[in-house]
């Protein structure tokens, strides 16, 4: 008996090869450039009649995270997809710097019947006896990832100790670059207007809504403002005419985020530029800051709108939590109160067992503690920071502003 064997599908068409490279938008005129890389791959690959051109991928990002490589993970799906069969790359470093995440998309591709070809170091991944080699490789590579961060992070640490940094694209609303200088420009009015609003007592949603209604637009986006963004700028030093470096934990070299338990210094410099604000502004608008630091820390969440002159000045005395308003009903009707915010969440008879205070007989006590002799809301903001409610009905003012 004669047998005729049938080709499978796959053997009858040619191989589907895709390339894989990163490049640097700092080196367009040389062989690095994504176009002439681009070139290079397509010839090669179309000079081979076995092989079908599948794309080039490319990406300008690190190769140590996958996270943030747009073109690697659009390749990783395309290939799973069943759009390529074989992927070329010039290195392992440029595939990646992580030797964990190299060894896992190669199985991962290997899975699905791709294969990676390694040009420099002549790897191919089709071959069962590459894994081992792979893995070395990547590790080795792995490693010069580190010592480069290592190195640059040293470059830096030694420009902070001497006062100088680069502004880079770090563009900043309200200021310009000029030979190497922050220099106030014509939306500086935009920050002053924010600051003087916030240590004029408006909130960052209602500083957001008044800016918006005014025109102000933000640098980059060109949209409105919103909350979060008037946090940012009313804490950012800059705009008194300081600048603190290295703000925050340097970034871990395969996470390229920041390591929370990296020991690391910070250089505040001041006087370094022109400032926007003066320095009596930026000092009260920071007392705010600190306040809201603190209520937050007691449990005291600010939302938008306007708050009663208690809020957030009035904690018991039994176990610290903030007390509340609440409007009750009584004899005669609905009526203001404030409780400890504890004392609801004991329904089970386990809560504060703080006493609730009628809102007018609370302002007699308070009037009568401080030694005034009207009560006055407006001096209450300003003057009180904090007032401890005691169990036996006591009141101790505990802070002044």
């Amino acid at each position: 008996m004669k047998i005729t064997r049938i080709a499978p599908a796959h053997e009858k068409r040619n191989i589907r090869v895709a390339a894989y490279c990163r490049v640097s938008t700092q080196l367009e005129s040389q062989e690095e450039s994504f176009r002439i890389q681009q070139e290079y791959y397509m010839k090669y690959i179309c000079e081979n009649p076995q092989w079908e051109f599948a794309g080039v991928y490319a990406d300008e990002k690190s190769g140590t995270s996958v996270e943030h490589r747009e073109g690697f993970r659009r390749m990783i799906a395309d290939a799973l997809a069943g759009m390529a069969d074989r992927i070329l790359v010039k290195s392992i470093s440029r595939f990646s710097r992580n030797a964990v995440d190299a060894q896992f998309y190669v199985k991962l591709l290997h899975s699905h019947g791709v294969s990676v070809y390694f040009e420099k170091e002549g790897i191919d991944t089709a071959e069962s006896s590459s894994l081992m080699m792979l893995s070395l490789i990547a590790a080795i590579a792995q490693d010069e990832s580190r010592s480069i961060s290592e190195n640059i992070r040293w470059s830096y640490r030694e420009r902070f100790q001497r006062g100088e940094y680069n502004l880079g694209n770090n563009r900043i609303l309200g200021y310009d670059t000029v030979n190497g200088q922050l220099v106030p420009n014509h939306d500086a009015w935009i920050i002053r207007e924010i600051f003087r609003r916030f240590v004029e007592g408006e909130n960052y949603a209602q500083i957001a809504r008044e800016l918006n209604r005014m025109g102000a637009r933000r640098m980059r986006s060109g949209n409105g403002f919103v909350a979060s963004v008037i946090q940012v700028i009313v804490g950012n030093e800059t705009y008194v005419g300081d600048k603190r470096l290295q703000k925050r934990a340097p970034q871990d070299f395969l996470t390229k985020k920041p390591g929370e338990h990296k020991a690391y210094t910070s250089y505040y410099i001041k006087e370094d530029h022109e400032g926007i604000i003066d320095r009596q502004t930026w000092e009260r608008a920071q007392a705010i800051l600190c306040r809201h630091r603190e209520e937050l820390a007691c449990g005291v969440h600010r939302k938008g709108g306007r708050h009663h002159v208690f809020f957030g000045k009035i904690f018991c005395g039994t176990c610290g939590s903030p007390f509340c308003r609440r409007t009750l009903s009584g004899t005669q009707g609905y009526y203001k109160a404030w409780s400890c915010r504890e004392r609801h969440k004991g329904r089970s008879g386990n809560g504060c067992k703080n006493r609730v205070w009628r809102e007018e007989e609370l302002i007699v006590e308070l009037r009568v503690q401080l030694g005034w002799e009207n009560f006055d809301h407006d001096r209450f903001a300003r003057e009180i920071r904090k007032v401890e409610l005691r169990e036996n009905g006591r009141i101790v003012p505990l802070s002044y502003a």
